[in-house]
């Protein structure tokens, strides 16, 4: 529900769902104590909690403790309470409802700083990989065109040898080059040249989910993706050369 919906509708939900679980009860109001009732509504509030992090689980405990007060508290259909137990336990649902966000919102925290550590770690072996150059040359392609989605935040991108075209904006250390023709049919594309020794060994075709063509990536993702290529045609160099040798001594 959470990535589905817009943050005020979600609310809506869960409030309306939280009025009617409440108003479920009422049948068993006069044959359950209203401490054992509100025990289950504390399983709504975390459940909404779970959905839609800290508003949406205070959300929750805020509609819950009206509904409470007004379906299983005497008087019925009424705001009063008339008894000392039921406003003590209107208020805990209320922070049961705030602890159940906070405590929500910590572990999604933990869990996007384990994603971005194993992110982090799978990025380092790519990188270790690509260093080494021992592999074939598809597989150094893949690996960084792996590493350039995560640094550029890339729909897609493609691996083409030879010069790259003239009429699509190139990704230099410094900046983005704009050609004086460029091809509007193909906006939002961006060329990654992969050069050794001031020869061209291929270029990347980067696409990004935009038009802007990586103008929105920050500069040092971007000086990061020029180094992969470089480190790219670094290992593809080697391997040519080392190809050459074995050649030679033959």
């Amino acid at each position: 529900m959470s990535s589905r919906w817009p943050s005020e509708v979600r609310q809506v939900l869960i409030a309306a769902a939280s009025v009617s679980i409440v108003a479920a009860m009422i049948p068993l109001r006069t044959h359950v104590a209203n401490t054992n009732l509100a025990l289950v509504l504390v399983l709504v509030i975390f459940a909404a909690a779970a959905i839609g992090g800290r508003t949406s689980g205070l959300v929750s405990a805020i509609v819950v403790a009206i509904a409470y007060d007004f379906f299983l508290t005497l008087p019925y259909q009424s705001l009063t309470i008339s008894r000392n137990d039921d406003v003590v336990t209107t208020l805990l649902l209320i922070g049961v409802g705030i602890a159940a966000g906070a405590l929500v919102e910590r572990a999604k925290g933990h869990a996007a700083a384990a994603a971005r550590t194993e992110t982090e770690l799978a990025r380092i072996h790519r990188r270790t990989e690509l260093a080494a150059g021992g592999e074939v040359p598809g597989r150094l392609i893949r690996l960084t065109g792996e590493e350039l989605v995560e640094l550029l935040d890339l729909k897609s991108w493609r691996y083409r040898p030879g010069p790259e075209p003239v009429n699509l904006p190139v990704l230099a250390h410094d900046s983005i080059h704009l050609p004086s023709e460029r091809d509007l049919e193909r906006r939002g594309q961006l060329v990654l040249p992969v050069r050794s020794g001031g020869r061209s060994l291929g270029h990347f075709l980067l696409v990004f989910p935009s038009t802007t063509v990586g103008v929105g990536v920050p500069v040092a993702k971007r000086h990061a993706a020029v180094l992969v290529a470089d480190q790219l045609a670094s290992a593809l160099s080697g391997r040519h050369h080392q190809a050459a040798n074995d050649e030679d001594s033959d």
